[in-house]
């Protein structure tokens, strides 16, 4: 059996640990997802120093699990290396993926790329299953 798994992802990239964790607490002080991730839109908005801040720091939609192939693979569905522009970023967050420990309307981080220090939601998620 196989399928397609997607997430779209949303984060915020700080220079500084210290103002990640103080978002973080922010964002994580919130009851429900749909309200972490509006705080996160705002937040990234405000804060972020990445581009993808003008739109609530949406990075788009990453295919995960078809077929365990890994990022930078040749043979991905869309014959692409990557699909973010920060590849030690869409590492991080395959890996923590494939671990459970990035979850839908969970934040997950601050984790460290040449970037700066991220913290990363699963904004909307998509799966199907082919028999």
């Amino acid at each position: 059996m196989s399928g397609s798994h997607q997430i779209q992802l949303r984060h915020i990239v700080v220079e500084k640990e210290t103002v990640a964790n103080l978002l973080k607490e922010t964002i994580d002080s919130l009851p429900s997802a749909k309200d972490r991730v509006q705080m996160l839109m705002r937040l990234a908005e405000k804060y972020s120093i990445c581009e993808s801040k003008d739109d609530g720091g949406n990075l788009g939609w990453i295919e995960l699990d078809w077929e365990k192939v890994s990022p930078g693979s040749l043979s991905s569905p869309a014959g692409e290396y990557f699909t973010l522009a920060n590849h030690e970023l869409e590492t991080i967050v395959r890996e923590a993926s494939e671990k459970m420990t990035l979850l839908k309307g969970i934040l997950f981080g601050p984790v460290k790329t040449s970037q700066g220090y991220h913290l990363v939601l699963i904004s909307q998620e998509y799966a199907t299953r082919r028999l």
